[in-house]
């Protein structure tokens, strides 16, 4: 299955993607150009990784005969200062 996603610049630090027809809007803090009229791009890797890992986990507790709660998957990412 090919994925393309086309992002378009709307001005300042403002993109818009379209992801199978859903357009996600990314921005900046106003303190870096933007206008926090959207998530920044790192958010949005750290919520496709959730996503991603939680469609897993469902599918997988799917085919065995268990009630699923999963009220909520966390990702908090480490820094490097270089």
């Amino acid at each position: 299955m090919k994925h393309t996603v086309d992002t378009s610049w709307q001005g300042n630090m403002k993109f818009d993607a379209v992801v199978s027809g859903h357009h996600v809007i990314m921005d900046a803090l106003p303190a870096v150009g933007g206008n926090d009229e959207g998530a920044r791009p790192k958010e949005l890797m750290l919520a496709a990784l959730a996503g991603c890992t939680g469609m897993d986990v469902v599918a997988i507790l799917k085919k065995m005969p268990l009630l699923i709660m999963m009220p909520e998957i966390l990702v908090s990412p480490s820094t490097i200062s270089a």
